[in-house]
């Protein structure tokens, strides 16, 4: 849906370009390459079988006392699907996911002092980087994407309201936002994020609707039954 959305023409809002990456000649490059950083599973420190099937789901490595890293088969197919990463302190600095079970990086999430700052993300079957979100204090600010896999940033997402970004475009290739190619993604799509839909209001039962209306059923399936001449008999 959302590559239907982008050919729409919502007007042109100034896209500010994203900072960060490598520019040349007024294009965006970034790195597209997956590194996986190694955790030694097979010299864990701890090991855990989680679901009893006598073999290790959970990897822990340590680094004297401290958690260094921790391996994670999710789904109990023998693959790991999720590997974090802890700084000196203790405090998480990197996360990995494997999210279609096929052995390969799918996201790399990277943490300062604990706090979320980036997430890089392989989102086609292309097995590189193609989105890369960036966090302000946790919260999502903005984005990158190479929507065409040359490893050149066509797409900028602005998120000046929660779950709703601006996305500005690149359709002549020259590495730059295009007027005219902005598209506000909720209002184009009527998306409205959960967090601003609020809680519905509490409503009474409407007893002017027939549908509403108690119906006395006690004796009804014995009236039913009568025969259309009967009479009750007399006492």
């Amino acid at each position: 849906m959302l590559a239907g959305v982008l050919l729409l023409a919502a007007g042109c809002s100034g896209a500010s370009a994203a900072s960060g990456g490598a520019a040349a000649g007024g294009m965006t490059r970034r790195d597209t390459t997956i590194t996986h950083e190694a955790c030694d599973t097979a010299g864990a420190s701890e090991k855990i079988d989680a679901n009893n099937d006598g073999r290790p789901d959970i990897f822990i490595v340590r680094k004297g006392s401290a958690e260094a890293c921790r391996a994670i088969d999710l789904n109990f197919d023998g693959v790991i699907d999720s590997f974090s990463y802890n700084d000196a302190a203790g405090r998480l600095r990197r996360r990995e996911y494997d999210y279609d079970r096929d052995g390969q990086i799918d996201e790399i999430a990277t943490y300062q002092a604990g706090v979320l700052t980036e997430k890089d993300q392989a989102t086609s079957m292309a097995r590189k980087l193609d989105t890369w979100d960036f966090y302000q204090a946790g919260a999502l600010a903005r984005s990158e994407r190479d929507s065409n896999g040359d490893g050149v940033i066509d797409q900028w997402w602005e998120y000046t309201q929660p779950g709703c970004p601006m996305i500005h475009s690149d359709v002549n290739n020259d590495g730059k936002p295009d007027p005219g190619a902005t598209v506000d993604y909720c209002k184009e799509t009527g998306y409205v994020p959960p967090e601003r839909q609020g809680p519905a209001a509490p409503q009474s039962p409407d007893f002017a609707k027939a549908t509403s209306t108690p119906t006395e059923l006690e004796n009804k399936a014995a009236d039913e039954a009568k025969p259309a001449d009967s009479k009750e008999p007399k006492k």
